[in-house]
């Protein structure tokens, strides 16, 4: 490896390989850190953790930091020197990216990320006994050329801070930034080749989720008597027959049956409550049994991507509200909530605005930096835009050239000086 330059195959390795076991930052590696930290301080920290950053472009280099043809060619991933060339610029077809560097720090510990992935973490006044790393000397040769990159970034933001950030401004990648799209837009980009709920559920459909956002949004939604097992079992399965999640030969199946069938499982002894009893259910509803547990969770997904139908008491009375915004699900959601509001169930509908947005194609698709897993991005958008849908964007470069124009790109966070 070049001791004197980085490029980004080699420095994707750093981020891929972060804190592996075995091997430990030397002492000189530990100092650079430090001087590294120290020279970022020229800059205004963020409100939390003293957070700073900065902007490194690095070259893709020569196809030799790519990797080696022999070896390409051993394991049967190529065959010829123009197949290799191809492959090399399959994964790098850019001449440079941008990564993120940042630096934060709590009480006595100083943290360092590239885009996003904590790189290494260390004591400010304490040189490290066993701080994980990659291989010690490729680590050096980068905390070298990390130092040099920061070095001359912050004496061009000192030079000119305005023209520094105007640079960055124009020349950054787009796949580094937050932006929105309409998904109306996003559809005619992509046509069939993206979800599109409103072509499965109809107009129909849509006006009676129409109906089901204004009585939501209202908070004038009338609350059920009285709360029993098995009339929440009957509420699923209002739900799971609204989906045809069940054939013909599983029809005859109990309510409670679907449930433990579609549902996650952890129901906290929810099932093993007498069928026809309000006393039962309120007893186990205000006891801590299913604290931890997830009965309401009546079609299970992961963290994001489940169905959930919450039952809760308000003043000696119930309340249904059903959730499940993910874009993979949102068209079993409707489908859910139409359902309820035909059978005459009362009920909420958590993120009923944004929903009928997302089905009409209504609604932003957020758009975020490609070293940002697009789940649970809310803060990252102003509250006003209503996004709970996220997207990187893609490696289609053509479908990208499309999609870039009708993005609304957030402006950059400017960095400045203390």
């Amino acid at each position: 490896m070049d001791a004197t330059e980085l490029f980004v195959p080699e420095i994707n390795v750093i981020i891929e390989h972060a804190h592996s076991e075995g091997s430990y930052i030397s002492d000189d590696s530990y100092l650079k850190l430090k001087k590294i930290y120290e020279i970022l301080s020229c800059i205004k920290p963020g409100e939390d953790d003293e957070k700073r950053h900065i902007w490194i472009e690095v070259s893709r280099g020569p196809i030799s930091a790519f990797g080696d043809f022999k070896e390409y060619k051993e394991s049967g991933e190529v065959e010829t020197p123009e197949e290799f060339e191809q492959l090399w610029k399959d994964y790098y077809p850019e001449e440079t990216i941008w990564y993120r560097f940042d630096t934060a720090k709590y009480e006595d510990e100083l943290f360092f990320y590239l885009d996003g992935k904590l790189i290494c973490s260390i004591r400010q006044d304490e040189p490290p006994a066993k701080v994980p790393a990659i291989d010690p000397d490729y680590f050096e040769s980068f905390a070298d050329w990390l130092l040099r990159k920061v070095v001359n970034e912050t004496d061009k933001l000192k030079k000119d801070v305005t023209a520094y950030n105007h640079f960055i401004e124009q020349n950054l990648s787009w796949s580094k930034r937050f932006g929105r799209i309409k998904r109306r837009g996003y559809w005619e980009i992509q046509g069939d080749e993206t979800i599109r709920p409103d072509k499965n559920l109809g107009d129909e459909s849509i006006e009676k989720l129409k109906i089901v956002v204004a009585k939501t949004k209202s908070q004038n939604i009338p609350l059920l008597e009285t709360m029993t097992t098995g009339e929440f079992f009957r509420i699923c399965e209002i739900c799971y027959e609204a989906n045809s999640y069940f054939s013909n030969s599983q029809m005859q199946l109990t309510p409670k049956e679907k449930y433990l069938k579609m549902a996650d499982g952890r129901d906290a002894g929810l099932r093993e409550l007498a069928n026809d009893s309000p006393s039962a259910f309120y007893e186990w509803h205000h006891s801590s049994a299913w604290l931890g547990g997830h009965p309401w969770e009546i079609c299970r997904g992961g963290n994001s991507t489940h169905v959930s139908l919450y039952i809760s008491e308000m003043q000696g009375k119930w309340k249904v509200r059903l959730a499940g915004s993910s874009i993979v699900r949102v068209e079993e959601t409707v489908k859910m909530a139409v359902a309820l509001y035909d059978n005459g169930i009362p009920f909420e509908l958590t993120d009923a605005e944004e929903i009928l947005g997302m089905v009409t194609g209504n609604d932003y698709i957020g758009i975020v930096p490609e070293y940002i897993f697009p789940r649970y991005c809310h803060g990252f958008f102003p509250k006003e835009d209503q996004i709970i849908d996220f997207m990187n964007l893609g490696y289609d470069r053509e479908i990208n050239g499309k999609i870039v124009g009708k993005i609304y790109w957030y402006p950059l966070e400017w960095i400045t000086l203390v």
